[in-house]
This record gives C-alpha cells, structure tokens and sequence, in this order.
C-alpha cells in the first residue's frame, strides 16, 4: 500500500511538469475520389495525385480511377511548440505525403521512373522522402516573427494559398497541381531542403518573408538546386490583400521519365560497364528567375483573386554545365532513382537566341452560396514565348494553354466535406502542334482534356 501511496504522490506531482512541457498536435488531410481523365495512362500507386489533369501529350485513350488529394494534398503530421522566455517559442514541424489508395509515402520519381510510358508520372518535391512535405524547427515570437531551419515551403508555395481562390486544388486547378507555378519554376523546388526562412510583420498590415537555401548538393547527391533566394512582401488588411514576390533559382534540377529498360553506363572499379536498368529518370538542370503578384478582395460572401506569373528559364552557367556534362550515365542516383542523364542546354545558347520565358494569369472566385456550400471557378492563361532560334532541341517553340475549373465544395462540419469539379484546357501554339497537335482517327483531339471526379476530405 505504501508503494502504490508512493506512486500516486509522484504521478500528482508530475502534473504541473507535464502542463509546462511541449504542445504536441497530430494533425492529417485525408482526400480521395473517383476521378475520369479524357486523355491519361493510367492511375499511377505512387504518384501524389494519382492522375495528371494537365494534357497528355499523344494519348487518345483515357483513364478512370481513384485520386489521392483532389483539393487539399493527403497528409499526416507533428507540430511541436514549447515556451521559452519573453514571449518566444521553440516551433517544429514534420510532415509526410501519403498516398490515401495505396496506404503508400507519395513518391513521384519513383512514379517517373516505374512508368514507362504505361501510367501517369510527372515530377513533384514529394518523392519519397520521409517527411517529404517538410521537416524545420527553429524560434518564434509575436513581435519579432520566426525563423525556421530545414527542409520547407516554398515562399512562392506559402503565398499563393490565399491568392487562389479554389484553395489551389490539386485536382482542378493547374496552380495547385503543378510545382512548376509554386517552385518558382522548378516542379521539385516547390519545398527547399537546406533552407533559412524568417517571417515577420513589419507593420499591422505588412508581412516580410525571405528564404535562402544555404549549401546546394553536387556529386552523388545532385538532387536539388544549389541555389534559392527568394523573398515576398504581402500586404493585408481587411477584406484586401496585395503581395510581390522574387526569386533567383541557380542549377534547379527537374526530372523527368527515360524508358524503361534502358542500357545506360555505370563506372566500376576496374572501368565502365553497360546495364539493363529496370527503371531510370533523366535530368534537366536550368537557372530560373520568377516574378509573380497577386491581389485578392472578399465582399459580403464572393472571394475575388487576381495573380500573374512571368518565370525566365537559362541554361546553367558554363561551369555548371561543364559539372554535370561530365557525369557518367547512370552513376547518380536521385530521390533512389537511378539518372540516365543531364541535359543542361534545354534553352539554348546560340547567338541571338532568346531567352524561355512563361507567363501566367488567373482570375479566381469562391462564393459561400450557404454556410456550408461554397462555389469555386477559376481561368489560368499559360504563355510561353518561341525560343526556337538556335535551340539544340526541337522540342521549343511558343506554347499556350487556357484553363478552365468549376467546383461545389459541400461542408458537413469543418472536419469533413464533399465536393465535385471539373477542369478542362485547350493548348495551342507551334511546339505543341509539332508534338501532338493532330486529331486522331477515333475522334480525339490531343489539344484538348478535361478532368472530371468526386471527393472527399477528413481533417483531423
């Protein structure tokens, strides 16, 4: 009896210490549907969506299946925070991307790399990694804002949230699908590893974020960029809001699908050797500028928003280039994925050759029709210019595509919703005229695709 006295008096006694200890929140995103894509390979097990609802180039056929994460990415994760001195605290955060179908972690070069031209893969940041959706503690505090250390959002990923007025829906809207629109260019800089990132408010309706990445990779680890600057400044108060933001991204590496079963060159200690690999991914490596600016306005029950991009794509400088062109085939490996090759002249170097450059507008709404029904549409207009002069590629030339979504998103409680959506696109221009601009003896036309599908999210 005494001993059981004994632990009682200790358990008590903890009670205060544990009121003082970290707070500790598990928090999730559970988003899947049924989803009917005109123009798509199948629905791929570890890609993060499961499906592309952008155009697929050349395919008459289309695919139907289950999504993961039509509005909002499926997710699971820790927040951490503990009080310290003076109004600061210490922040941490690890978060996984999850594919809902499979019960998988998402994995998108494993996707480009399994494909083969036989189910649907396109690059993304979330490939595999553990908490591949982000992984930074650091310090926070009221007055004098917070700074993180790890692998994180993108600032151009964190601002755009707000300035979409579909929620940047991965499903129906091309900002939320594509990295490219939230990487500043770059599908896999949409979260920066080895990042620094501060955020504070400089005044009541002023908001200052930076992010720099502070040691890029190289050699066996070439799987990131080796240099992220970037900076917004928003603007809020009321129903309004303004934000500009920049970035300088130097040797940001996108990958890509290369066939399956193809014989690449490895180095061995006594010299080189050919294998059959079962799957492999290629690289290309550019520098990008992005300028992007957004206003949004809310009145009575109707969101407006209104934002535009303009990304400058280069080749990587002469060094750089140099670097990764003398890499031997398939001795890397990215995200576990074996690299066939680097390309490091996608734009070109010729004289007078003019530089990539991609351009965005959209105009989004949502309008609370009820408490709990909320309508959402939005139009995405996607520009990129001819730089066919002098390209050592004949993949180049002007490119435009028009989106359209619609969405009726259905709140039971604040935890859980339905919803349905479409979104459709129409390309034009010379490269995609050369590429898959004919319209096929069945009746498809390989310009157009549209997406169609039913969801539900559970938040907890």
């Amino acid at each position: 009896m005494k001993k059981l006295s004994l632990v009682a008096l200790a358990l008590c006694a903890g009670v205060p210490l544990l009121a003082e200890g970290p707070s500790v929140q598990v928090y999730g995103i559970l988003d899947t549907g049924i989803a009917h894509v005109d123009h798509a390979l199948n629905f791929s097990d570890d890609f993060v969506v499961g499906t592309n609802p952008m155009l697929a180039k050349g395919v008459r056929t289309g695919a139907t299946g289950m999504f993961n994460g039509g509005m909002s990415g499926t997710r699971f994760g820790i927040k951490a925070s503990t009080d310290l001195v003076d109004g600061w605290k210490a922040v941490a955060t690890l978060e996984s991307g999850l594919n809902l179908p499979t019960g998988r972690i998402s994995n998108a070069e494993e996707s480009l790399a399994e494909s083969g031209g036989k189910s649907t893969a396109a690059a993304s940041a979330v490939s595999g990694q553990l908490f591949a959706r982000g992984a930074f503690v650091g310090l926070s505090h009221a007055t004098y804002g917070t700074l993180t250390f790890g692998r994180q959002q993108n600032l151009m990923y964190d601002i755009m949230v707000p300035y979409d007025a579909t929620g940047l829906s991965q499903l129906f809207s091309p900002d939320g699908f594509s990295g490219s629109f939230l990487g500043g260019g770059v599908t896999e800089n949409s979260r920066v590893d080895s990042s620094v990132k501060y955020r504070v408010k400089l005044a009541e309706a002023f908001t200052l974020s930076v992010l720099t990445k502070v040691s890029g990779t190289k050699g066996p680890d070439a799987t990131a960029a080796t240099g992220c600057n970037e900076f917004t400044l928003e603007y809020a108060s009321g129903p309004f809001g303004a934000y500009v933001g920049y970035q300088i991204l130097n040797n940001g590496i996108t990958y890509g699908t290369a066939t399956n079963g193809s014989v690449v060159t490895v180095t061995t200690p006594t010299g080189t050797a050919s294998i059959n690999s079962p799957g492999t991914i290629k690289g290309t490596v550019v520098n990008t500028k992005d300028i992007q600016a957004g206003v949004k306005y809310k009145f009575s029950d109707v969101l407006l928003c209104f934002g535009y991009q303009q990304f400058k794509f280069e080749d990587p400088s002469a060094g750089d280039a140099a670097y990764f062109a003398s890499i031997s085939n398939g001795s890397q490996y990215a995200y576990g994925q074996q690299v066939a090759s680097y390309t490091t002249n996608s734009i070109g170097t010729a004289a007078g050759n003019p530089d990539k450059e991609q351009t965005m507008l959209h105009l989004t709404a949502a309008w609370d029709l009820t408490s709990s029904l909320k309508l959402m549409a939005g139009y995405y207009d996607v520009k990129v210019n001819d730089y066919s002069n002098g390209a050592p590629t004949s993949a180049k030339g002007s490119n435009k595509a028009d989106y359209m979504s619609l969405i009726a998103d259905y709140s039971f409680t604040k935890a859980f919703d339905a919803y349905v959506g479409l979104m459709s696109v129409k390309t034009s221009g010379n490269a995609i005229n050369a590429a898959n601009g004919w319209i096929a003896a069945d009746g498809y036309d390989t310009t157009k695709n549209t997406t169609y599908g039913f969801g539900i999210r559970y938040k907890f």
